[in-house]
Protein backbone atom coordinates (compact mmCIF):
# COMPACT_ATOMS: atom_id res chain seq x y z
CA UNK A 1 0.00 0.00 0.00
CA UNK A 2 1.20 3.42 -0.58
CA UNK A 3 0.39 4.92 2.40
CA UNK A 4 0.38 8.44 4.01
CA UNK A 5 3.31 9.31 6.42
CA UNK A 6 4.05 11.95 9.28
CA UNK A 7 7.16 12.57 11.27
CA UNK A 8 8.61 10.42 14.11
CA UNK A 9 9.08 13.15 16.82
CA UNK A 10 8.54 16.82 17.30
CA UNK A 11 12.01 18.84 15.63
CA UNK A 12 12.29 23.09 15.47
CA UNK A 13 13.77 25.30 13.53
CA UNK A 14 14.56 29.03 14.13
CA UNK A 15 15.73 32.01 11.95
CA UNK A 16 14.40 35.09 10.31
CA UNK A 17 11.61 35.11 7.57
CA UNK A 18 12.75 36.43 4.31
CA UNK A 19 10.07 38.78 3.40
CA UNK A 20 8.91 40.28 6.45
CA UNK A 21 12.07 40.03 8.43
CA UNK A 22 10.88 38.72 11.56
CA UNK A 23 12.82 36.10 13.43
CA UNK A 24 10.42 33.17 13.35
CA UNK A 25 10.32 29.35 14.92
CA UNK A 26 9.06 26.82 13.50
CA UNK A 27 7.81 23.32 15.18
CA UNK A 28 7.00 20.05 13.61
CA UNK A 29 4.76 17.61 15.23
CA UNK A 30 3.71 14.34 14.23
CA UNK A 31 -0.16 14.36 13.04
CA UNK A 32 -3.26 11.66 12.73
CA UNK A 33 -3.49 10.67 9.15
CA UNK A 34 -5.57 12.41 7.08
CA UNK A 35 -4.87 15.60 8.53
CA UNK A 36 -2.56 16.78 5.95
CA UNK A 37 0.15 19.76 6.78
CA UNK A 38 -1.84 22.58 9.18
CA UNK A 39 0.05 25.40 10.33
CA UNK A 40 -1.10 26.92 14.21
CA UNK A 41 -0.04 30.50 14.44
CA UNK A 42 0.88 30.15 18.21
CA UNK A 43 1.77 34.01 18.39
CA UNK A 44 -2.15 35.01 18.33
CA UNK A 45 -4.95 34.77 20.72
CA UNK A 46 -6.41 31.40 20.69
CA UNK A 47 -3.78 29.67 18.35
CA UNK A 48 -5.66 30.12 15.15
CA UNK A 49 -5.15 26.86 12.43
CA UNK A 50 -4.77 27.07 8.77
CA UNK A 51 -4.85 23.86 6.86
CA UNK A 52 -2.06 24.09 4.13
CA UNK A 53 -4.09 23.37 1.00
CA UNK A 54 -5.51 24.64 -2.72
CA UNK A 55 -8.76 25.79 -1.11
CA UNK A 56 -6.71 28.10 1.48
CA UNK A 57 -4.33 29.93 -0.91
CA UNK A 58 -4.38 32.90 -1.03
CA UNK A 59 -4.63 34.71 -4.87
CA UNK A 60 -2.90 38.77 -5.70
CA UNK A 61 -0.11 37.95 -3.27
CA UNK A 62 3.40 38.60 -4.94
CA UNK A 63 6.81 36.68 -4.77
CA UNK A 64 5.33 34.04 -2.63
CA UNK A 65 2.41 31.60 -1.85
CA UNK A 66 0.52 32.21 1.38
CA UNK A 67 -2.41 30.32 2.67
CA UNK A 68 -5.82 31.43 5.06
CA UNK A 69 -6.93 34.97 4.91
CA UNK A 70 -6.86 38.91 5.13
CA UNK A 71 -7.31 38.40 9.07
CA UNK A 72 -5.06 35.12 9.79
CA UNK A 73 -2.50 34.16 7.06
CA UNK A 74 0.68 32.54 6.51
CA UNK A 75 3.22 33.71 4.10
CA UNK A 76 5.90 32.01 2.47
CA UNK A 77 5.24 28.51 2.83
CA UNK A 78 6.73 27.44 -0.54
CA UNK A 79 10.50 25.76 0.77
CA UNK A 80 8.26 23.90 3.68
CA UNK A 81 5.60 22.50 1.73
CA UNK A 82 8.20 21.82 -1.28
CA UNK A 83 10.34 19.55 1.78
CA UNK A 84 7.29 17.83 2.93
CA UNK A 85 6.42 17.16 -0.84
CA UNK A 86 9.58 15.88 -1.23
CA UNK A 87 9.89 13.30 1.55
CA UNK A 88 6.16 12.84 0.57
CA UNK A 89 5.62 13.55 4.17
CA UNK A 90 1.27 13.72 4.32
CA UNK A 91 0.41 14.93 7.71
CA UNK A 92 2.31 16.84 10.09
CA UNK A 93 1.18 20.15 12.82
CA UNK A 94 3.48 23.05 12.13
CA UNK A 95 3.32 25.52 15.13
CA UNK A 96 4.78 28.88 14.31
CA UNK A 97 5.17 31.77 15.86
CA UNK A 98 5.06 34.41 13.29
CA UNK A 99 3.62 35.22 9.42
CA UNK A 100 6.25 34.07 8.15
CA UNK A 101 8.61 30.59 8.00
CA UNK A 102 12.37 31.32 8.61
CA UNK A 103 14.22 31.49 5.56
CA UNK A 104 17.01 29.50 6.78
CA UNK A 105 19.98 29.76 3.78
CA UNK A 106 17.17 30.27 1.03
CA UNK A 107 16.63 26.65 0.00
CA UNK A 108 14.61 23.50 1.26
CA UNK A 109 17.64 21.47 2.39
CA UNK A 110 17.52 22.78 5.84
CA UNK A 111 13.78 21.67 6.39
CA UNK A 112 14.72 18.31 4.36
CA UNK A 113 17.23 18.01 6.91
CA UNK A 114 15.37 18.20 10.26
CA UNK A 115 12.69 16.52 8.86
CA UNK A 116 14.64 13.72 8.27
CA UNK A 117 16.00 14.01 11.73
CA UNK A 118 12.39 13.56 12.89
CA UNK A 119 12.32 10.69 11.70
CA UNK A 120 9.39 9.63 8.87
CA UNK A 121 6.73 7.07 10.05
CA UNK A 122 4.59 5.37 7.59
CA UNK A 123 0.86 5.41 8.58
CA UNK A 124 -1.90 2.56 7.91
CA UNK A 125 -4.29 4.80 5.43
CA UNK A 126 -3.56 5.41 1.60
CA UNK A 127 -2.60 7.92 0.34
CA UNK A 128 -5.08 9.82 -2.09
CA UNK A 129 -4.26 9.94 -5.66
CA UNK A 130 -4.94 12.51 -8.05
CA UNK A 131 -7.32 11.53 -10.68
CA UNK A 132 -5.91 13.40 -13.89
CA UNK A 133 -7.17 12.27 -17.09
CA UNK A 134 -6.74 15.43 -19.15
CA UNK A 135 -3.70 18.36 -20.31
CA UNK A 136 -4.08 21.02 -18.26
CA UNK A 137 -2.77 24.57 -19.15
CA UNK A 138 -2.42 28.27 -17.75
CA UNK A 139 -0.83 31.51 -19.57
CA UNK A 140 0.08 34.82 -18.65
CA UNK A 141 1.46 36.32 -21.61
CA UNK A 142 4.53 34.86 -22.48
CA UNK A 143 4.74 33.16 -19.12
CA UNK A 144 2.92 29.44 -19.21
CA UNK A 145 2.51 26.35 -17.05
CA UNK A 146 1.23 22.80 -18.99
CA UNK A 147 0.60 19.97 -17.00
CA UNK A 148 0.38 16.26 -19.14
CA UNK A 149 -0.48 13.46 -17.22
CA UNK A 150 1.63 10.23 -17.36
CA UNK A 151 2.93 7.22 -15.40
CA UNK A 152 5.85 9.40 -12.91
CA UNK A 153 6.34 12.99 -12.55
CA UNK A 154 8.95 15.28 -14.42
CA UNK A 155 9.14 18.65 -14.27
CA UNK A 156 11.00 20.55 -16.53
CA UNK A 157 11.42 24.50 -16.43
CA UNK A 158 12.80 27.38 -19.09
CA UNK A 159 14.36 30.05 -17.06
CA UNK A 160 14.43 33.59 -19.15
CA UNK A 161 15.58 36.96 -17.90
CA UNK A 162 15.77 39.77 -20.00
CA UNK A 163 16.76 43.49 -19.94
CA UNK A 164 19.23 44.60 -17.94
CA UNK A 165 20.63 41.53 -17.69
CA UNK A 166 19.90 38.12 -20.11
CA UNK A 167 19.85 34.65 -18.55
CA UNK A 168 18.93 31.48 -19.79
CA UNK A 169 18.50 27.87 -18.43
CA UNK A 170 16.87 24.96 -18.70
CA UNK A 171 16.13 22.00 -16.14
CA UNK A 172 14.41 18.85 -16.74
CA UNK A 173 14.10 16.55 -13.97
CA UNK A 174 12.59 12.60 -12.65
CA UNK A 175 11.28 13.92 -9.30
CA UNK A 176 11.39 11.38 -6.98
CA UNK A 177 12.56 11.54 -2.80
CA UNK A 178 16.22 10.94 -3.99
CA UNK A 179 16.87 13.53 -7.20
CA UNK A 180 14.70 15.73 -5.05
CA UNK A 181 16.79 15.73 -1.96
CA UNK A 182 20.16 16.15 -4.03
CA UNK A 183 18.96 18.31 -7.28
CA UNK A 184 16.35 20.65 -6.27
CA UNK A 185 16.11 20.62 -2.59
CA UNK A 186 20.11 22.86 -2.33
CA UNK A 187 18.39 25.45 -4.98
CA UNK A 188 18.58 29.13 -3.25
CA UNK A 189 16.23 31.68 -3.12
CA UNK A 190 17.97 34.28 -5.88
CA UNK A 191 17.15 37.96 -6.71
CA UNK A 192 18.65 40.36 -9.52
CA UNK A 193 20.17 43.57 -7.99
CA UNK A 194 18.20 45.66 -10.12
CA UNK A 195 14.90 44.22 -7.99
CA UNK A 196 16.16 44.95 -4.59
CA UNK A 197 15.22 48.28 -4.07
CA UNK A 198 11.70 47.81 -5.30
CA UNK A 199 11.17 44.99 -3.20
CA UNK A 200 12.50 46.18 -0.30
CA UNK A 201 10.00 49.84 -1.01
CA UNK A 202 6.88 46.93 -1.10
CA UNK A 203 7.89 46.00 2.35
CA UNK A 204 9.50 42.89 0.95
CA UNK A 205 12.75 41.50 0.74
CA UNK A 206 13.48 42.74 4.37
CA UNK A 207 15.00 39.93 5.82
CA UNK A 208 17.15 38.98 2.57
CA UNK A 209 20.86 38.71 2.80
CA UNK A 210 23.98 36.96 1.90
CA UNK A 211 22.78 34.30 4.21
CA UNK A 212 19.48 33.51 2.28
CA UNK A 213 19.13 35.11 -1.06
CA UNK A 214 21.94 35.06 -4.23
CA UNK A 215 22.23 38.25 -5.41
CA UNK A 216 22.84 38.26 -9.31
CA UNK A 217 24.68 41.76 -10.48
CA UNK A 218 23.98 43.71 -13.91
CA UNK A 219 26.69 41.78 -15.44
CA UNK A 220 24.58 38.19 -14.84
CA UNK A 221 26.99 37.62 -11.77
CA UNK A 222 25.93 36.09 -8.56
CA UNK A 223 27.35 37.13 -5.44
CA UNK A 224 27.75 33.41 -4.18
CA UNK A 225 29.28 30.71 -6.03
CA UNK A 226 26.51 28.71 -6.86
CA UNK A 227 25.75 24.83 -5.83
CA UNK A 228 24.38 23.87 -8.92
CA UNK A 229 24.92 25.33 -12.39
CA UNK A 230 21.51 25.82 -13.36
CA UNK A 231 20.38 26.60 -9.95
CA UNK A 232 17.55 29.51 -10.91
CA UNK A 233 15.43 27.12 -13.14
CA UNK A 234 15.99 24.20 -9.99
CA UNK A 235 15.12 26.79 -7.47
CA UNK A 236 11.76 27.56 -9.87
CA UNK A 237 11.08 23.82 -9.54
CA UNK A 238 11.53 23.73 -5.97
CA UNK A 239 8.60 26.21 -5.40
CA UNK A 240 6.62 24.80 -7.96
CA UNK A 241 6.78 21.68 -6.34
CA UNK A 242 6.04 23.68 -3.00
CA UNK A 243 2.89 24.83 -5.00
CA UNK A 244 1.80 22.00 -5.99
CA UNK A 245 1.70 20.12 -2.89
CA UNK A 246 -1.24 22.20 -1.61
CA UNK A 247 -2.96 19.80 -3.45
CA UNK A 248 -2.39 17.38 -1.07
CA UNK A 249 0.02 15.60 -3.74
CA UNK A 250 2.55 15.74 -6.80
CA UNK A 251 0.53 14.98 -9.61
CA UNK A 252 2.23 11.68 -11.75
CA UNK A 253 2.69 14.17 -14.83
CA UNK A 254 5.16 16.16 -16.84
CA UNK A 255 4.95 19.79 -16.29
CA UNK A 256 6.41 21.82 -18.42
CA UNK A 257 6.73 25.36 -16.94
CA UNK A 258 8.26 28.49 -18.93
CA UNK A 259 8.81 31.63 -17.01
CA UNK A 260 6.32 31.08 -14.51
CA UNK A 261 5.98 31.94 -10.93
CA UNK A 262 3.79 31.81 -7.81
CA UNK A 263 0.98 33.68 -9.20
CA UNK A 264 0.50 31.33 -12.46
CA UNK A 265 1.37 28.08 -10.38
CA UNK A 266 -1.01 29.36 -7.71
CA UNK A 267 -4.08 29.17 -11.03
CA UNK A 268 -2.37 25.74 -12.44
CA UNK A 269 -2.81 24.02 -8.92
CA UNK A 270 -6.69 25.38 -8.64
CA UNK A 271 -7.03 24.08 -12.51
CA UNK A 272 -6.10 20.49 -11.84
CA UNK A 273 -7.59 20.91 -8.51
CA UNK A 274 -11.23 21.29 -10.10
CA UNK A 275 -10.58 19.06 -13.07
CA UNK A 276 -9.59 16.39 -10.09
CA UNK A 277 -13.24 16.86 -8.47
CA UNK A 278 -14.58 16.71 -12.15
CA UNK A 279 -12.94 13.32 -12.70
CA UNK A 280 -14.18 12.26 -9.34
CA UNK A 281 -17.55 13.63 -9.80
CA UNK A 282 -17.72 11.88 -13.01
CA UNK A 283 -16.58 8.23 -11.75
CA UNK A 284 -18.27 8.76 -8.59
CA UNK A 285 -15.51 6.46 -6.64
CA UNK A 286 -15.59 5.99 -3.07
CA UNK A 287 -12.87 5.02 -1.02
CA UNK A 288 -15.41 4.34 1.91
CA UNK A 289 -18.72 2.76 3.39
CA UNK A 290 -21.51 5.70 2.55
CA UNK A 291 -23.19 6.88 5.49
CA UNK A 292 -26.89 6.47 5.26
CA UNK A 293 -29.68 8.78 6.89
CA UNK A 294 -29.83 6.75 10.09
CA UNK A 295 -25.88 6.98 10.43
CA UNK A 296 -26.26 10.88 9.29
CA UNK A 297 -29.09 11.39 12.28
CA UNK A 298 -27.11 9.85 14.77
CA UNK A 299 -24.32 12.75 14.08
CA UNK A 300 -26.77 15.35 13.21
CA UNK A 301 -29.67 16.86 15.40
CA UNK A 302 -31.82 17.55 12.08
CA UNK A 303 -34.65 16.17 11.44
CA UNK A 304 -37.63 16.08 8.55
CA UNK A 305 -38.03 18.07 6.93
CA UNK A 306 -34.99 20.08 7.73
CA UNK A 307 -32.20 17.03 7.16
CA UNK A 308 -30.88 17.93 3.95
CA UNK A 309 -28.05 15.32 3.40
CA UNK A 310 -28.60 11.93 2.39
CA UNK A 311 -25.65 10.03 2.19
CA UNK A 312 -22.33 10.87 2.79
CA UNK A 313 -19.37 9.04 0.71
CA UNK A 314 -16.40 10.54 1.32
CA UNK A 315 -14.93 11.38 4.57
CA UNK A 316 -11.57 12.59 5.60
CA UNK A 317 -11.66 13.00 9.17
CA UNK A 318 -11.89 17.19 10.11
CA UNK A 319 -10.67 17.60 6.35
CA UNK A 320 -13.10 17.04 4.08
CA UNK A 321 -16.48 15.71 3.27
CA UNK A 322 -18.45 14.60 -0.08
CA UNK A 323 -22.54 14.41 0.37
CA UNK A 324 -25.16 14.06 -1.89
CA UNK A 325 -28.94 15.56 -1.48
CA UNK A 326 -31.32 14.00 -3.60
CA UNK A 327 -34.27 16.95 -4.36
CA UNK A 328 -37.32 15.61 -5.19
CA UNK A 329 -40.84 16.91 -6.01
CA UNK A 330 -41.87 16.11 -2.42
CA UNK A 331 -39.99 18.60 -0.48
CA UNK A 332 -41.81 20.81 1.26
CA UNK A 333 -40.20 24.17 0.41
CA UNK A 334 -41.38 23.39 -3.32
CA UNK A 335 -45.42 24.05 -2.10
CA UNK A 336 -44.58 27.98 -1.37
CA UNK A 337 -41.26 28.28 -3.61
CA UNK A 338 -42.86 28.17 -6.12
CA UNK A 339 -45.98 26.09 -7.11
CA UNK A 340 -45.87 26.55 -10.95
CA UNK A 341 -42.14 26.59 -11.03
CA UNK A 342 -40.46 24.88 -8.43
CA UNK A 343 -36.90 25.56 -7.46
CA UNK A 344 -34.68 25.04 -4.34
CA UNK A 345 -34.31 28.16 -2.07
CA UNK A 346 -30.38 28.99 -2.52
CA UNK A 347 -30.02 29.25 1.16
CA UNK A 348 -30.89 25.88 1.42
CA UNK A 349 -28.54 24.76 -0.88
CA UNK A 350 -26.00 26.86 1.92
CA UNK A 351 -27.37 25.13 4.94
CA UNK A 352 -27.01 21.37 2.76
CA UNK A 353 -23.52 22.25 2.77
CA UNK A 354 -23.33 23.17 6.54
CA UNK A 355 -24.98 20.26 7.58
CA UNK A 356 -22.25 18.92 5.74
CA UNK A 357 -19.82 20.55 7.54
CA UNK A 358 -21.28 19.35 10.72
CA UNK A 359 -20.63 15.58 9.85
CA UNK A 360 -17.41 16.36 9.99
CA UNK A 361 -17.50 18.68 13.54
CA UNK A 362 -19.37 16.23 15.29
CA UNK A 363 -18.89 12.70 14.08
CA UNK A 364 -15.97 11.81 16.70
CA UNK A 365 -17.48 14.34 19.25
CA UNK A 366 -19.19 13.06 22.01
CA UNK A 367 -20.55 16.15 23.93
CA UNK A 368 -24.10 17.65 23.39
CA UNK A 369 -23.33 20.87 21.41
CA UNK A 370 -24.95 21.99 18.31
CA UNK A 371 -23.38 24.16 15.21
CA UNK A 372 -24.69 27.68 14.27
CA UNK A 373 -23.50 30.11 11.28
CA UNK A 374 -21.47 32.90 12.72
CA UNK A 375 -20.86 34.22 9.05
CA UNK A 376 -21.43 33.21 5.22
CA UNK A 377 -19.56 34.91 2.81
CA UNK A 378 -18.60 34.66 -1.14
CA UNK A 379 -21.55 33.17 -1.88
CA UNK A 380 -22.29 32.74 -5.77
CA UNK A 381 -25.53 30.75 -7.13
CA UNK A 382 -24.53 29.50 -10.97
CA UNK A 383 -28.31 27.73 -11.96
CA UNK A 384 -31.37 26.56 -10.53
CA UNK A 385 -31.68 23.25 -8.31
CA UNK A 386 -35.07 21.67 -9.32
CA UNK A 387 -36.71 18.46 -8.33
CA UNK A 388 -34.80 15.69 -9.89
CA UNK A 389 -31.87 17.23 -9.44
CA UNK A 390 -28.78 15.61 -7.30
CA UNK A 391 -27.09 17.51 -5.24
CA UNK A 392 -23.05 16.71 -5.00
CA UNK A 393 -22.27 18.57 -1.66
CA UNK A 394 -18.47 19.06 -1.40
CA UNK A 395 -17.32 20.83 1.94
CA UNK A 396 -13.41 21.85 3.20
CA UNK A 397 -11.96 22.81 5.85
CA UNK A 398 -10.04 26.03 5.65
CA UNK A 399 -9.16 26.63 9.64
CA UNK A 400 -9.88 26.20 12.81
CA UNK A 401 -9.76 28.22 15.78
CA UNK A 402 -11.32 26.23 19.23
CA UNK A 403 -15.14 26.66 18.74
CA UNK A 404 -14.84 28.23 15.36
CA UNK A 405 -14.30 26.57 12.17
CA UNK A 406 -14.28 28.07 8.94
CA UNK A 407 -15.31 25.91 5.90
CA UNK A 408 -15.37 26.50 1.74
CA UNK A 409 -18.22 24.54 0.43
CA UNK A 410 -19.05 23.96 -3.41
CA UNK A 411 -22.03 21.83 -5.05
CA UNK A 412 -22.65 20.04 -8.33
CA UNK A 413 -25.73 18.63 -10.74
CA UNK A 414 -24.18 16.74 -13.47
CA UNK A 415 -20.44 17.55 -12.85
CA UNK A 416 -21.52 21.54 -13.37
CA UNK A 417 -21.23 23.91 -10.01
CA UNK A 418 -24.53 25.56 -8.85
CA UNK A 419 -23.74 27.13 -5.30
CA UNK A 420 -20.22 27.95 -3.62
CA UNK A 421 -19.89 29.85 -0.49
CA UNK A 422 -17.47 29.94 2.11
CA UNK A 423 -18.98 30.16 6.00
CA UNK A 424 -18.25 29.49 10.01
CA UNK A 425 -19.83 27.46 12.32
CA UNK A 426 -19.33 28.50 15.75
CA UNK A 427 -20.36 25.53 18.10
Amino acid sequence: MNSQRTIGKEVTIAGIGIHLGVESRLTFKPAEPNSGPVFVRTDLPDSPQIAANVTSTMNGVVRRTSVGSQEVSIQTIEHVMAALAGLKIDNVTIEINAPEPPAMDGSALPFVDVLRDAGIVEQDTPRRKLQLTETISVKDGDRELTLIPGDSCRMTYSFKSQSPVSITQLASIEVNEDTFTKEIAPARTFCFQYEVEALQSQGLGLGGGPDNVVIIDDDGAPDHLLRLEDEMARHKILDLIGDLYLLGSIPRAHIIAHRSGHDLNTKLIQKIAESDRRCRRMSNTSTMEPLGTNEIKKILPHRYPFLLVDRVIELEEDKRAVGIKNVTVNEEFFQGHFPQEPIMPGMLQVEALAQLAGIILFRRKEEDSIGLFRSIEKVKFRRQVIPGDQLRLEVEVLRRKRNVTRFSGKAFVDAELVVEAEFTVVL
